[in-house]
C-alpha cells in the first residue's frame, strides 16, 4: 500500500508524461507491453485500477481518475474520501473495482485500521453516491487493501490474507468467509475473472495468485520479473486486440514513475 508523503505536493505540481516500453515474459504469461506514467500521472494512478471496457479507472491515496485508452485523463476526483470518513481518520483508498456503472472503493484509516469501509461512487462523474459500507474490523484487522465484485458478492481480504471475505452488494453485511489453502502476503489488489479470483501480491515473490472461491484453493499464476525495489499494486482484466488480458500496476523503485504492464496468457 504505497502512500506518498513528502512527494505528494511536489508531484502534483509537475506535468505528466506517457511512454510505452517493450516486451518481457513470465512463466505462464507473457508481457506484451508496458505503459509508464510519470509525475502527476504516476501519483494519481498509483494504487488501484479497473475498467468498464471503454476507459481505465485508477485510484491513489486520496482520489480517483478516469483515463481513456489513449492514456489521457478524462476526469478526476482528487479528494474522493467522504468528509465523514476523513473525520474518523480514514486516509487511504485501495484497489477499486467497477460494476454496473459504479466504482467500489475500499477506504481505511492507516495505520490504526479501526474504520474499514467500502464507498460507492458514480463511475460517470466519480462523485461519491453517499453510500459507504462499514466493514467488520475483526475480519479486516489490517485495513481493507482492495475490493472486487465477483460471484454475486463484494469481495475483500486483509493485507495479510488468510481468507476471502464476501459481503452483500446491497448493504455490505458479511455473508461468508472462504479460508485460503495458504496465506497470501501483502495483497494489493484482486479481480474476479473467468470464474476465479486473481490477486496481486507485493510479497517476496511479487506474484499473481489465483483463488478458487468455492474451495479456497490458492495457486501461483506467475511471479513477475521486476527490478528490486518495485512495489506491485493492483490488477484488472480486459481482452485487447494485442492479445493482452491481464493488466498490472507497479510503482518503480524511484517512486517517481508507475508502470502499467499488459500480459497475455
Amino acid at each position: 500500500m504505497w502512500k506518498p508523503t513528502a512527494l505528494t505536493t511536489a508531484l502534483t505540481l509537475l506535468a505528466a508524461a506517457f511512454t510505452v516500453s517493450g516486451t518481457a515474459s513470465a512463466a505462464g504469461w507473457q508481457q506484451v507491453s508496458s505503459d509508464t506514467f510519470y509525475l502527476t500521472d504516476a501519483l494519481q494512478r498509483s494504487q488501484g485500477v479497473t475498467t468498464d471496457g471503454n476507459a481505465w479507472y485508477f485510484s491513489w491515496q486520496y482520489g480517483l481518475s478516469r483515463v481513456g485508452m489513449d492514456g489521457r485523463t478524462q476526469a478526476s476526483n482528487t479528494l474522493a474520501i467522504p468528509t465523514a470518513l476523513a473525520l474518523q481518520g480514514d486516509n487511504h483508498i485501495g484497489g477499486i473495482d467497477y460494476y454496473n456503472g459504479k466504482l467500489y472503493a475500499p477506504i481505511e484509516d492507516g495505520s490504526k485500521y479501526q474504520h474499514p469501509y467500502i464507498a460507492i461512487y458514480n463511475a460517470a462523474t466519480l462523485a461519491y453516491t453517499g453510500t459507504a459500507f462499514a466493514l467488520p474490523q475483526d475480519v479486516q484487522r489490517d485495513g481493507v487493501p482492495w475490493t472486487a465484485v465477483g460471484g454475486g458478492y463484494l469481495l475483500s481480504s486483509e493485507y495479510e490474507a488468510t481468507a476471502i471475505n464476501a459481503y452483500s452488494l446491497s448493504d455490505g453485511h458479511l455473508m461468508k468467509r472462504v479460508p485460503l489453502s495458504q496465506p497470501i502476503p501483502h495483497v494489493q489488489g484482486a479481480k474476479y475473472y473467468d470464474g476465479r479470483l486473481y490477486a496481486s501480491s507485493d510479497g517476496a515473490t511479487k506474484a499473481i495468485y489465483t483463488i478458487d472461491l468455492t474451495s479456497g484453493a490458492v495457486s501461483q499464476a506467475f511471479a513477475e520479473n521486476l527490478p528490486s525495489g518495485t512495489e506491485v499494486e493492483a490488477l484488472t482484466f480486459l481482452p485487447r486486440p494485442d492479445g493482452s488480458v491481464m493488466h498490472v500496476l507497479d510503482v518503480a523503485p524511484n517512486r517517481l514513475s508507475v508502470n502499467f504492464r499488459h500480459y497475455r496468457p
